[in-house]
């Protein structure tokens, strides 16, 4: 029996700043074990979308011009186009949407169901019981509303740098207070490697779920079990490198107004030498076919990467 375990503390370690442009933009899955992801995004995109049309209104309701003309429509983000949704009338009222009751929930809803189907195999080889798995599945799912709590701090407008590093290091304590959490609850070795190694792929994992397994999986030779391992494995290890500029958080600390055009194609330049690594080295372990099926699906991550890049940076424009 695993040990029952109540955090004390809140956020873990912060995620990167594209998760939440992650969540908005997120195309729909028709992976059959991402049924209930889907029907929280659809119920996400109906929220939003309603959110978006109330903030529209707003300026003209509340400070019309005084020649009463329309004012512009701004152009459609990217990464709303690809959720499907209208643009916002401008970033602020977007900041202002994240803050709403309604948005927090939506999010919330969304992390709960994305923890089923990002952990819902690992439930599995752990063997967890009934009210072990459920008790894990809050646990997990705690952990994930800090950490957006905590990446929502980081895009309010006018933070110093001073207390931006306090947020910062306080993810970083409270990363290491859920490790010890988690790895209590778990109470065994064998079992704690087991999930170090589930979370070290848990992004790569997460996208692949979204977009890469519906491709394999139409495609005429579909991944095996341990391939698909080999390959999450491979992506990590490469994101991962030291010789990696990082992600978002690494090259700006977290502050949207920081995201430049030049650190945007930095990331992209990246992201493509880090997909021509991972496509050499999965020759070894992929059919010509399956390599095919790959370079679409790693053309599809980078679309996908730079418009939630773009739609986080005009959060704090």
């Amino acid at each position: 029996m695993k040990n029952i375990v109540v955090p004390l503390l809140g956020a873990v370690s912060i995620i990167s700043t594209g998760t939440l442009a992650w969540l908005l933009a997120t195309p729909p899955s028709v992976d059959p074990r991402a049924v209930k992801l889907e029907t929280e995004l659809q119920e996400a995109r109906q929220t939003i979308a309603k959110l978006k049309a109330d903030l529209a209104r707003k300026p003209t309701e509340t400070s019309p011009t005084a020649t009463g003309t329309a004012s512009t429509t701004p152009a459609q983000d990217p990464a709303s186009t690809a959720a499907n949704l209208p643009a916002p009338p401008n970033s602020g009222n977007l900041r202002q949407m994240l803050r709403t009751p309604e948005m927090r929930q939506v999010l919330e809803n969304q992390q709960a169901a994305q923890i089923d189907l990002a952990y819902g195999k690992l439930f599995e080889i752990l063997r967890l019981s009934p009210e072990d798995k459920e008790n894990f599945r809050k646990l997990l799912t705690a952990r994930q509303k800090m950490q957006t709590d905590l990446s929502m701090q980081l895009m309010e407008p006018g933070l110093t740098d001073q207390k931006r590093q306090e947020i910062l290091a306080e993810a970083k304590h409270q990363s290491s207070v859920y490790e010890a959490s988690i790895k209590e609850f778990l109470n065994e070795e064998n079992d704690w490697k087991t999930f170090q190694e589930w979370d070290f792929t848990k992004p790569d994992r997460t996208v692949y779920d979204t977009l890469g397994r519906n491709l394999f999986a139409a495609s005429s030779e579909p991944l095996s079990g341990s391939q698909e391992q080999e390959l999450l494995k491979l992506m990590a290890e490469v994101r991962t490198s030291p010789s990696s500029i990082g992600g978002l958080n690494d090259q700006t600390g977290g502050d949207p107004s920081k995201i430049t055009d030049q650190v945007i194609q930095q990331q992209i330049e990246q992201l493509e030498t880090n997909h021509r690594i991972i496509a050499e080295r999965a020759e070894g372990f992929l059919t010509p076919g399956q390599r095919e099926t790959l370079k679409s699906y790693l053309a599809q991550l980078k679309t996908v990467s730079k418009s939630s890049m773009e739609m986080f940076r005009g959060i704090n424009k």
